[in-house]
């Protein structure tokens, strides 16, 4: 799906403007604090209902304004589709072809969005939280059934740890084990499947960025060294501990993936514009297989790259198909002169001028 046209009404520092995109590549040029990452957030708010800098919906209305409004003319399978997003009073409206949506997850569902931000190396410095949330994006996206059955699973394990936190008896703590289980081994194969295709896609893009073949070490959120032992056993060996602790200690809320390169973490062998094309190809692996066109942003990508890590990482951009929005303080630090229909924006103050 490719975003045609944005109206921004009262984000951040952009007061008004409205913008016709490329269906392949946007360069949104201008110096820092300009407006340039405020419009790759107004293009994820509308996209899939959150911001990746926020989760305070409030914080992105412009200063002194009582309200902010978005507007995107999506095309997917040359049919038009109009998205609005108001906030006003602490209150958000989503209206996709006039008809009003009660869940922004709706729009996430609609249209597959990737961010690359300087922040995104967390990813492999941080615990395993972004890394699941890594996971279960991609997963969301290739399998329908999975947010339900996440959400499920998520519901049980809070009754589960609310009768650990409330020390009621044994039988009534584990009464919640087995439908615990039931999602919890549907959720593992999902992910495990997923991690199977997306390996190789990885591996591709690995060579291609870095020269290197990174591999995933996937630790469902129990010890599977022992084959024979069930998730189920695990939670019954484990009670006690869950009950002195007050909550469950195993699952696939406790899932990670480890990232490796010739079997040593990344974190270990990689600089730090390594590991930021590491990201990359990671992100690009699950957007090259995602089963609908996806939109990437890009913000500050110069940072860390040479002039020829940059053009390599822009031939990776283009290989995925995907409609792009690359943001840079000079022109001359990123190439798009061989993107078809490619568009540059030139952004002062929150003003932005449409150069090609």
């Amino acid at each position: 799906m490719a975003l045609q046209q944005l109206d921004i009404q009262h984000l951040r520092n952009i007061e008004q403007t409205k913008l016709a995109f490329s269906p392949t590549a946007n360069l949104i040029i201008g110096p820092n604090a300009s407006g340039k990452t405020s419009l790759l957030e107004a293009i994820s708010l509308i996209s899939q209902g959150r911001s990746f800098r926020t989760t305070r919906i409030d914080q992105l209305i412009q200063h002194d304004t009582t309200g902010m409004l978005l507007v995107g003319h999506y095309y997917q399978d040359k049919e038009k589709q109009i998205i609005g997003l108001s906030r006003e009073n602490r209150k958000t409206q989503v209206k996709i072809n006039g008809q009003n949506i009660s869940k922004t997850t709706e729009l996430a569902g609609r249209i597959p969005l990737f961010v690359l931000i300087p922040e995104s190396h967390e990813l492999l410095d941080s615990g395993p939280k972004m890394r699941r949330q890594y996971l279960d994006w991609g997963v969301f996206h290739v399998e329908h059934q999975y947010l339900d059955i996440w959400k499920q699973y998520h519901r049980i394990l809070r009754q589960r740890n609310s009768a650990l936190r409330r020390n009621r008896t044994k039988q009534e703590i584990q009464a919640w084990d087995q439908p615990l289980v039931e999602k919890a081994e549907v959720l593992h194969q999902l992910r495990k499947t997923y991690i199977e295709k997306l390996s190789p896609i990885l591996a591709r893009y690995g060579e291609q960025l870095i020269g290197e073949n990174p591999k995933f070490d996937y630790q469902p959120g129990w010890d599977l060294k022992d084959p024979t032992i069930s998730y189920t056993q695990h939670l019954t060996d484990g009670f006690d501990k869950d009950l002195e602790r007050g909550f469950t200690r195993l699952g696939p809320h406790r899932a990670d993936i480890k990232i490796k390169i010739k079997g040593k973490a990344v974190q270990t062998v990689f600089s730090r514009g390594q590991q930021k094309l590491l990201i990359c190809a990671m992100t690009l692996a699950q957007l090259k297989l995602q089963p609908a066109e996806s939109i990437l942003l890009v913000d500050d990508l110069p940072a860390e790259l040479d002039p020829k890590r940059r053009t390599i990482l822009m031939s990776a951009l283009k290989d995925t198909g995907a409609q792009v929005f690359v943001t840079a303080t000079e022109p001359d630090l990123i190439d798009v002169s061989d993107w078809p229909d490619s568009k540059m924006f030139h952004v002062k103050h929150g003003s932005f001028q449409d150069v090609i």
